[in-house]
């Protein structure tokens, strides 16, 4: 506990921070290979709601989760990008079904429990939690084929290239490649 509690308290907190997004990645994981990556299961968590002001740092406050149950699925209430899972933390509620148990097994394996996370005497570094949606649909996707030949030829045009007015040119006899360049907000 000392030697932990030597580093700074930022070191502490990404630490942390690395753990829960570690766990959600392993339980992320899971859950699509068992569940699949288009269907609501029963037992997933569904954001409510959620609102952006007074948000803290946890991002947590405004936000409501609801345990999808039978009768959710046979009404189609909600879409796989409806779904989120924790970031772990001791204000947040836990998927019940396999990705919830997935989740406390990872846990147990690491010798914590999901009550461990409010036990943290530290409160500048304690786990209230999160959720972050497994699904997300991108909008306004773009897309442009470009030719090139440089393979050290920036693909982008530069901070600098925009500040100083120039652009990536390129003569019709060098075009030997194409790439494709996309552009997304998700």
């Amino acid at each position: 506990k000392r030697a932990f509690t030597s580093i700074s308290k930022n070191m502490r907190s990404m630490f942390l921070h690395a753990y829960q997004s570690f766990l959600w990645n392993k339980v992320a994981s899971f859950r699509i290979k068992t569940g699949g990556s288009t269907e609501v299961r029963e037992g997933d968590l569904v954001l409510l709601e959620e609102s952006d002001t007074n948000c803290r740092t946890s991002g947590l406050k405004g936000k409501r989760v609801k345990v999808v149950d039978e009768l959710d699925i046979k009404e189609g209430k909600f879409t796989i990008e409806d779904v989120v899972l924790p970031l772990v933390g001791s204000r947040i509620e836990y998927p019940t079904g396999s990705s919830g148990t997935f989740l406390m097994e990872l846990l147990e394996e690491d010798g914590i429990s999901k009550d461990a996370f409010g036990q943290i005497g530290d409160k500048e570094i304690s786990l209230c939690g999160d959720y972050r949606k497994l699904m997300c649909k991108p909008a306004d996707v773009t897309f442009v084929v470009k030719e090139y030949y440089d393979p050290l030829q920036p693909l982008i045009d530069t901070d600098l290239m925009d500040l100083s007015g120039t652009s990536i040119e390129t003569e019709e006899a060098q075009k030997d490649e194409n790439f494709l360049l996309f552009g997304m907000v998700i």
